[in-house]
Parts: C-alpha cells; structure tokens; sequence
C-alpha cells in the first residue's frame, strides 16, 4: 500500500496554478508610456510596410526604368506596372522612354587655339557650340548644331550614361569634318547667285537637305559601329539642327561680291530691257516706213496706170497700123497742146541747122549743158 502511494499520486491530474496578468499602471506617466510603445509599434509596422513596397510603382508612358541589385544591373523595363525589391537591395533609375526626344548641343572643344579664335572672331564665340570646318573648296564654314537623339538601348545607356554627351560631340564633330571635306561652302550657305542657282531654288533646298541627312547617317554608322560589349552608347539620333554661318571677315567680303553681283545682274537686266524696247520701237518704225512706202508706189503705179491708160489702150489697138499711128500721133500732139499751154516761152530750134542751145543750168544741179532743139 504505501508502495502504491507515490505511483497514484503521480499518476493523478495536476493542477496548474497560473498567475493572473499583472494590471496595467494606474498613473498618468505609465498610461503615457503604454501608449507610446503602441503608437511606436504602429509606426515601425507601417515603416515597415512602406520600405518593402517603396520599388511598388507605377512607370509613366514616356519612361523606361533599369532596375539595379546591389549595383548590377538585373533587367529593364518599360511603362507599367514595376515590382522590385526595396532600397538597397534594388536600385530603380528612371530614363525616358525610347520615344521621348532628347536635345543636346554640340559643344566646342574645351581649349580653343589661337588660330581658332582669329577665324571665328570675337562676335561669333559669343555663339554657344560654334565650330569652323574646312569645305572641299578651301573655304572655311561655321556650324551650330543641335542632336536631338532617343535612347534604344536603356542598359547601355545606364552604363555610359555619363559618357554619352562627350561621345556625341567628338562623333558629330569627326563626322562634320568629313561631310564638309567633300563639299562645297555653296552646300551649306548661298554665296553664289549666278543665273544657273538663281532659277534652281527648290534644287539648293534639296541640296541642303541632303547634306542634313547624309551627316544624319554618317553619324549614326558611325555609332553603330561602337554596338560592341562595352562601348555602346544606347542611343540613335534622330535629327541634326544645322545653322551653317560664315567667319566675321569672310562674311564681310561676301556680302560685298554678293552686292556687287546683284548690282552687275539688275544691270544687265536693265540694259536687256532696254535694248528690247528698241528693238520692238525699230521693228515698229521699220513697219510703219515699209507700209508708207508700199502705199506710196501703189498710188504712183496707180497714178501712171490712170495717166497712160488712154495710149496703152491705142497701143494694144488691133486696128489698122495707119489708123493707129493716127490716133497715137493726135493723142500726143493733144497732150504736148496741153503742156505748151502751161509755159510761157517756147524756143523752137531745127535739128538740122547745126544751132547748139546753151541752157542755165538751174540751183543745186548740175552744170549747164547742150541739148538740140525738137521740132514739133
């Protein structure tokens, strides 16, 4: 029996007695803490909450994002919907969207020889980006230009983010120096107005269109041939503003060939207008003195076909040849009647008595000279 006594008792259910919870502080500082570990608590939850889901946005439309963890590059990603991890675990970059337009000036070089200053002059260094280049010609032209360019590539972008606008400015600037070598300044500016570009205007416009799209794509062969692991830049330009210039003093003697040209064209064109108003006033006057002479001999021939129509008509006579020599001998004795009754002195000398007539030769004719008489 008292064998069994410690094998029931510890067989039998045990009792745990259990404290109750300890009562919250009655005072005012106590109840001050309390409450301030709670709103704490709060706090550090909702902290919490909103660093796990700080990389949780939303990308804009215009925008791309490259998502970095732990400063490698993991993946990129267009407009939408972004789920990454928190700060400093992922590392979220913003770049604009591969059709957002970026602008960028093409800058000088950073130490500009002397030779340089003296060719741009002073008023033309207070241009931001100008640059002097040789033309094919041996003429010296200055360009401004402004790359407008998009990103195609966002990693690599990221990468040579801040190598990209140096990288633009030596690539135009190289590709500049060899679309101007193999042109002439006509190509870029107007300095030549000869009759030939006078009337090819929209053919200048093309040219200079030309030129923009070959250094276009001069330039972007250019970067395509840095698509290579590592020096890829991720970008493609899409336009080249161009304002082509000349230096100060070159600008000068131009626009005095260009003045002096002009006056030498309105002149010939004043000449040429002038000789062709006289040559319609000759061709008129010329008209004018042929009509008058035309209508002049159709009245003499008119006037002498009237005057010998009455002996061509006995001329053509078919009669006999004694009664015809009749009629033509009274029709000029008729005639010879009315001339005589016009004079007042007729001198009548034989033919044949050998008598010569010396006549005063009358003013402004020619000297005096023997003529017989005609008996009638």
């Amino acid at each position: 029996m008292a064998g069994r006594l410690p094998t029931i008792l510890h067989n039998a259910p045990r009792t745990v007695q259990t404290e109750p919870p300890p009562e919250l502080p009655r005072g005012p500082i106590a109840q001050s803490i309390a409450l301030g570990f709670r709103v704490m608590y709060v706090v550090a939850v909702l902290l919490a909450l909103f660093w796990v889901t700080s990389n949780v946005r939303e990308i804009p439309s215009d925008s791309q994002v490259v998502v970095r963890r732990f400063g490698r590059i993991v993946r990129a990603q267009q407009a939408g919907l972004l789920v990454a991890w928190p700060r400093p675990i992922d590392q979220v970059q913003i770049l604009p969207g591969p059709a957002r337009q970026l602008t960028q000036d093409v800058s000088v070089p950073l130490a500009p020889s002397d030779k340089y200053q003296a060719i741009v002059g002073a008023a033309s260094q207070n241009i931001t980006g100008v640059g002097a280049y040789l033309t094919g010609d041996g003429n010296v032209v200055l360009l401004t230009a402004s790359l407008i360019y998009r990103i195609s590539d966002p990693i690599a972008y990221a990468l040579q983010e801040s190598h990209v606008g140096p990288a633009l400015d030596r690539l135009f600037r190289a590709t500049a120096v060899h679309i101007t070598a193999g042109r002439n300044l006509n190509d870029f500016l107007v300095v030549q107005t000869n009759a030939d570009q006078a009337n090819n205007g929209q053919g200048l416009i093309a040219l200079r269109s030309e030129v923009r799209e070959s250094l276009l794509r001069t330039m972007n062969d250019r970067l395509d041939a840095l698509n290579v692991p590592g020096t890829e830049l991720g970008v493609e330009v899409e336009q080249i503003n161009l304002t082509p210039s000349l230096p100060p003093d070159a600008k000068t003697a131009f626009d005095q060939v260009l003045v002096a040209t002009q006056a030498a064209d309105r002149g010939v064109a004043m000449a040429r207008t002038d000789a062709e108003r006289r040559r319609q006033q000759a061709t008129s006057e010329a008209e004018h003195l042929v009509s008058d002479a035309q209508a002049a001999a159709k009245e003499i021939v008119s006037k002498a076909s009237v005057d010998t129509a009455s002996i061509l008509a006995l001329e053509h006579d078919e009669g006999t040849y004694q009664s015809r020599n009749s009629l033509l001998l009274r029709e000029y004795r008729a005639r010879v009647a009315n001339i005589m009754d016009r004079t007042g002195r007729v001198t009548l000398v034989d033919p044949k008595s050998g008598v010569r007539v010396v006549l005063p030769a009358p003013q402004n004719d020619s000297p005096a000279a023997t003529m017989p008489g005609k008996e009638p």
